[in-house]
């Protein structure tokens, strides 16, 4: 049985990730923006806590590391994020990316700072980042979405940097794209199938991965 930490459990692919997880006997953590609304993760019978979180929140981070004291965490999962709006150049709405990057990739790196001992302290020693194809420079055809975008590559980086930098600690640091996720209009992977396959992922991958950026169907992607 491992101890998986999940982020953005309020809908979507966290509420997934935590049912799957639960589903297998694993133990979770699941942290919810506003955990009383969050009706399908509480409704998962099995192994799970749920707990208020704003990856904003950097004081709350730390407390909520504090609160684990120093259980091990198999897997950190950071799965909160922000995908839209997509204003197009010219209308950027400059406050709501600030809000965007303090979502997607800063939250993300203080949870791996704030946690990273517990994480050390386990078996399976993996750090996952749900990222998204559309953070590839290399790929990047169509334009348009700067603050997602800008926020998924600084992702990507952090992954990239912290799989150096961790790599002595042996601990996994893996990238992982979900595919366009039922999770929105016009989404054509069905939720648990992209989970699923998330999951095949992490499962299959050594410590000699750390570093890689993958699609939900284990294929690699450009950075």
């Amino acid at each position: 049985m491992a101890t998986i930490v999940i982020t953005g459990c309020d809908t979507g692919l966290g509420v997934e990730f935590a049912r799957q997880y639960v589903a297998e006997g694993h133990r979770v953590h699941a942290t919810c923006l506003d955990p009383h609304s969050a009706d399908e993760t509480r409704a998962i019978a099995g192994d799970i806590t749920v707990s208020k979180l704003d990856v904003t929140d950097h004081a709350a981070i730390e407390a909520f590391a504090e609160s684990l004291g120093g259980a091990s965490v198999d897997i950190l999962l950071n799965n909160a994020g922000i995908g839209r709006p997509h204003p197009p150049f010219g209308q950027t709405d400059y406050p709501n990316w600030r809000r965007i990057l303090e979502t997607n990739l800063i939250g993300p790196m203080k949870l791996a700072e704030c946690l990273v001992e517990n994480v050390a302290a386990s078996e399976l020693k993996t750090m996952a980042f749900v990222s998204s194809r559309m953070g590839s420079i290399t790929l990047n055809n169509s334009g348009g979405s700067y603050a997602y975008r800008s926020s998924k590559a600084g992702l990507n980086m952090v992954v990239k940097t912290l799989a150096v930098d961790l790599a002595p600690r042996h601990i996994s640091v893996i990238a992982l794209h979900p595919g366009w996720a039922a999770t929105e209009p016009g989404g054509r992977v069905p939720v648990a199938e992209s989970v699923a396959g998330m999951r095949g992922v992490l499962h299959r991958a050594g410590r000699h991965h750390t570093g890689i950026f993958q699609t939900y169907h284990d294929q690699p992607l450009p950075w």
